[in-house]
């Protein structure tokens, strides 16, 4: 599966006007990093043929998970509200993650 766009997130999300492009943008950049952070794995840079992979389908649903709730909680942002959502895509990193975690 290919990196989330900003049109899958879009629909993820059921935006349809074009004012929020900006902040989804970069909340979907933002998230794509985490993602790479969090899994030690390559999904951006397909020049480096030796470290990248295609990300899997679970990583780029945990990637609008992110992307989801940060848009969602963008004016009111409280634990309570992000923990459950950042939890679920916590874990899916972590299934697909090439660096020991603990």
């Amino acid at each position: 599966m290919a990196i989330p766009t900003l049109i899958e997130a879009k629909d993820f999300l059921r935006v349809e006007v074009d004012y929020f492009d900006g902040e989804i943008e970069l909340m979907l950049q933002g998230a794509i990093h985490h993602a790479e952070n969090m899994t030690g794995r390559n999904y951006t840079n397909p020049f480096d043929a030796e470290t990248y992979e295609d990300m899997p389908a679970e990583v780029a649903q945990a990637v609008l998970m992110d992307v989801a709730t940060g848009f969602s909680n963008r004016q009111n942002n409280t634990e309570d509200n992000e923990r459950e959502a950042v939890n679920a895509s916590i874990y899916a990193y972590r299934q697909n993650s090439k660096k020991p975690m603990f």
